[in-house]
């Protein structure tokens, strides 16, 4: 006997929501929650005067917005500007000129008094930014490889901290980097093999 055939149907779904607050009442809400930020050290309270609440989850989007609105603002008005430009929240990536490299750090901290840039030079023609070393060679020509800090630890296997799954999403996470954070070949399977070494002693 044969049963019947049940069709499926399936529908996009959508969500009616109006928020029942109005934008200014957000934004008091907003300032309220990073402006609220009160800590006890050595017996004193002391609240926090500047910038955004520390572990806030709003205070992370509040600052990629800040820094977005600092640096079209810094990039229009410098006199010389940067050949390359890249921000990941608060570091960035920048090539310019070696002539005008301190007068672009001095304008930068000139913007605002409470936002100060520091800086680090490339030397031996390699620097690193996050994750990832940047190499100049002969020709100008910019190749990455993967940066590792000298404080860089990996959790033990036996540790009861993470169960088994997260244990090994890490394993696959530093292969993931290592594989896709360098541009030769002879550095990717280098990498691997460092992996390979420190993760067994691990």
């Amino acid at each position: 006997m044969q049963g019947k055939k049940s069709k499926i149907t399936i529908a996009p779904l959508y969500i009616n929501y109006e928020p029942s607050l109005i934008p200014t009442q957000i934004a008091d809400l907003l300032n309220f929650v990073l402006r609220s930020t009160y800590f006890q050290y050595n017996g004193s309270i002391y609240e926090q005067k500047d910038g955004t609440a520390m572990g806030s989850p709003v205070s992370v989007v509040i600052a990629n917005f800040y820094m977005e609105e600092f640096e079209e603002r810094a990039i229009a008005t410098a006199t010389y500007k940067p050949k390359i430009w890249k921000r990941y929240v608060d570091d960035t990536f920048t090539i310019l000129g070696k002539d005008y490299v301190d007068g672009f750090l001095q304008h930068l901290n000139s913007q605002q008094p409470t936002s100060h840039f520091t800086m680090k030079i490339e030397k031996n023609n390699t620097i690193p930014v996050l994750e990832t070393s940047f190499s100049r060679d002969s020709n100008g020509l910019l190749t990455t490889r993967l940066y590792r800090k000298p404080t860089d630890q990996y959790l033990a296997y036996d540790s009861h901290h993470d169960p088994q799954s997260v244990k090994r999403g890490i394993v696959e996470c530093l292969y993931d980097r290592a594989k896709h954070l360098t541009s030769k070949p002879s550095a990717i399977s280098e990498g691997k093999k460092h992996l390979s070494s420190v993760l067994v002693s691990n």
